[in-house]
Parts: structure tokens; sequence; C-alpha cells
């Protein structure tokens, strides 16, 4: 018990307890706004997803009813078919939303050569 009494009678230095507590809370908010800004990107917020949806959207219509895209012209939408080989092709839309936002996906589908 005697020797307990001795080393609960340290006394710290509050300068250097400061210091590295400072450092700590330094390292911490230093990961944390990485951690934040590597998650709150364009490519994350609801703008983009709610544009990739609308691109597939109107992947999946024109590939169903394709007269239903073709008759309503619209500027902000670019559909473009490309030939890749005899059973496949690749299908471009470009999509520009209400902000300007310029959305690009590809798809490929595959040709039934049986079909004409």
């Amino acid at each position: 018990m005697e020797s307990l009494k001795k080393y609960s009678n340290l006394k710290g230095n509050s300068l250097l307890e400061s210091v590295i507590a400072l450092t700590i809370i330094s390292a911490c908010l230093y990961f944390a706004i990485m951690i934040f800004a590597s998650v709150y990107t364009p490519k994350a917020s609801v703008k983009f997803y709610s544009t990739q949806n609308k691109v597939n959207e109107l992947f999946y219509l024109s590939e169903l009813k394709n007269d239903s895209i073709s008759d309503n012209p619209n500027k902000n939408l670019l559909i473009e078919e490309e030939v890749v080989n005899d059973q496949l092709k690749k299908i471009i839309i470009q999509y520009n939303d209400s902000t300007q936002f310029k959305f690009e996906k590809s798809f490929y589908v595959q040709n039934d050569p049986k079909l004409p």
C-alpha cells in the first residue's frame, strides 16, 4: 500500500498533456474530414443516382417500346447505336438533366442472328 501512495503523488505537466491532447484531437479531426470528403462527392449524391436511374429507365423503355422514345423528340436525350460485331451492339445513352449535368452510360445488347 505504501508504494501506491508514492506513485499517486506524481504531478503531470499540464502543457505537455494539452499538446498531446490537441495532437490526438487534430489527428481524429483530420481523419474525419478525409472520410467525409471521400464520401461526399458528386458521384455519391442523390442527383447522380436519380439521373442514373432515369437513364436506365430510358434504356429499358427503348428496348421494350422503341417507338415511344423515338416519337418524343427530346433535346436532352441522345441515343446512339453502334454495331460492335454480328452478334453484339453497343447502345450509348447521353442524358442532360435540368441542371445540365451530363450523364452517359453504355449498354451492350446481344443480337439474335436468327432474327432479321
